[in-house]
């Protein structure tokens, strides 16, 4: 039976020991990197799991207790930006304020950043490795913890965006360029995004015809799970088409 998507699980990435939302529950790493464990706070089997939204809260607290221990200098690595007693963080051509000392994160706008926004910002933040910088290459499937979920991630993202901002080549291309996306190669049009300063995600776009759909194909860095578990990465494809079709944060 699968697991509900919101289910609190401990995931632990290698890359940043972190506890995590399980938003897909069904993740592995490959052997020696991760697992989706037992966790001591989880309730007892056959217990009602907690409304996705408390989950979601629970997983935003976690997040920020554990960024509470990350030095400055690696916080700076990272991108952010100590300003007025937050730091700021560049996110797809905006720039979000996170107080630790609040537990909040707010947007240019001035609302707070929504709990799924949120916790990808502090998951992002709390890595305490430093990986290589690299271009986006791989599809989701390409991951060696992702691949039994690749169906579900293809209908969930790349269906989704080609029914919402997708569908025609002028909206993809005013959603892209208000998340000040660049212009990049492949397809009928690609652009290359920058959800977080050391990571980017290149989108290929081609056209449909009389017969069948446009179609389109997200590309991650390689080395994305030294930042992310693939239940952020997930999260982080299914929030950039949200932001494609002029969602906010």
């Amino acid at each position: 039976m699968r697991r509900d998507r919101y289910e609190v699980v401990a995931a632990v990435p290698a890359a940043a020991k972190r506890p995590i939302i399980g938003y897909l529950a069904p993740c592995r790493r490959r052997k020696g990197r991760e697992t989706n464990v037992s966790d001591p706070q989880r309730p007892p089997k056959g217990a009602s799991v907690p409304p996705p939204q408390e989950n979601l809260q629970l997983a935003a607290q976690r997040a920020f207790e554990m960024l509470g221990s990350q030095s400055h200098q690696q916080l700076r690595w990272l991108g952010a930006q100590r300003s007025a007693g937050a730091w700021r963080l560049p996110v797809l051509g905006d720039v979000l304020d996170v107080d630790l000392s609040a537990r909040r994160i707010v947007a240019p706008s001035g609302d707070q950043v929504g709990l799924r926004w949120s916790i990808l910002v502090l998951h992002y933040l709390a890595v305490t490795a430093r990986p290589e910088q690299m271009g986006p290459s791989v599809t989701f499937a390409d991951l060696g913890t992702a691949r039994s979920y690749a169906g579900v991630y293809a209908a969930r993202v790349n269906e989704r965006l080609c029914h919402t901002a997708g569908r025609r080549l002028e909206r993809l291309t005013a959603g892209a360029d208000a998340l000040a996306a660049r212009a990049a190669d492949g397809g009928d049009a690609a652009f290359d995004f920058q959800p977080f300063p050391r990571v980017q995600l290149r989108l290929i776009w081609r056209a449909g015809d009389d017969e069948f759909p446009a179609t389109a194909t997200l590309l991650l860095p390689q080395n994305i799970e030294s930042y992310f578990c693939c239940e952020d990465i997930v999260v982080l494809s299914e929030n950039l088409v949200a932001r494609l079709d002029g969602r906010p944060f």
